[in-house]
């Protein structure tokens, strides 16, 4: 089953960037929009563990998107630094908005804990389902080198 959602997503780039895309903005107005907006929503009540599957689901989706995009295995330490630099960023942009939000190192540590489990994920995914990535990644090397050719 994990094979074949790969394997699907490997095929289908565009629902996997559409994704990165929409995880990018939902995350993005979830952490910069005023906290009048939000209060009162009882999903926002537990602000670690949202900010914790926030940025897994960001990270991973830009692992991801790298893995079929590039011809070769994403580096996952940049992509672990990614995500944990986007959540300082995210946490810098609160204290510069003058909507009362403000940063706080527990929601870094939060970011930083979501991107590690996604890193770790994609570790996997790299390692145990790479049968399921390799006709997607050879076929990328192959468009890239017809390109050049060309």
């Amino acid at each position: 089953m994990t094979g074949k959602t790969i394997s699907f997503l490997a095929r289908h780039k565009y629902v996997v960037y559409s994704l990165f895309a929409l995880i990018t903005v939902v995350t993005l107005f979830l952490t910069l929009v005023p906290r009048e907006v939000l209060e009162g929503r009882s999903v926002f009540e537990y602000n670690l563990l949202g900010h914790f599957l926030m940025f897994f689901g960001w990270t991973f989706m830009l692992g991801f998107s790298i893995i079929i995009h590039s011809e070769k295995l994403a580096p996952l330490f940049v992509i672990l630094i990614a995500g944990v630099a986007f959540g300082i960023f995210i946490e810098l942009a609160q204290l510069i908005l003058p909507y009362g939000r403000n940063a706080n190192i527990t929601d870094i540590i939060a970011d930083a804990a979501g991107s590690l489990a996604a890193v770790v994920l994609l570790w996997g995914i790299q390692t145990k389902y790479q049968a399921y990535l390799r006709p997607v990644l050879s076929k990328n090397t192959t468009n890239a080198r017809n390109t050049l050719d060309n």
